[in-house]
């Protein structure tokens, strides 16, 4: 599973931190459960942190054109952020 590790200013500017593949190794944490919840012990609590859902996750394997990509991640980011509570205006 792909997680995406942002930040956004106050200007409502996003960065990209880093792209992780959290991925299974002998059969454990096959949902990334573990991961996860040891990416929400950081300071942040995980807002800075967003899943990438499976279609997203093909559409990038798939290389699609880079626009249409960074469109759907940026509002992957937006909606994580709004979901958190946290604002991006």
């Amino acid at each position: 599973m792909l997680f995406i590790e942002y930040d956004v200013d106050d200007a409502g500017l996003i960065e990209v931190i880093a792209v992780i593949d959290a991925f299974e190794q002998d059969g454990l944490d096959p949902d990334a459960s573990e991961w996860i919840d040891w990416r929400k012990s950081f300071e942040d609590a995980g807002h800075g942190c967003v899943g990438v859902p499976v279609e997203l996750e093909e559409a990038i394997d798939a290389e699609q054109s880079p626009t249409e990509l960074l469109d759907r991640i940026e509002m992957l980011i937006l909606a994580d952020r709004s979901s958190k509570g946290a604002t991006h205006e």
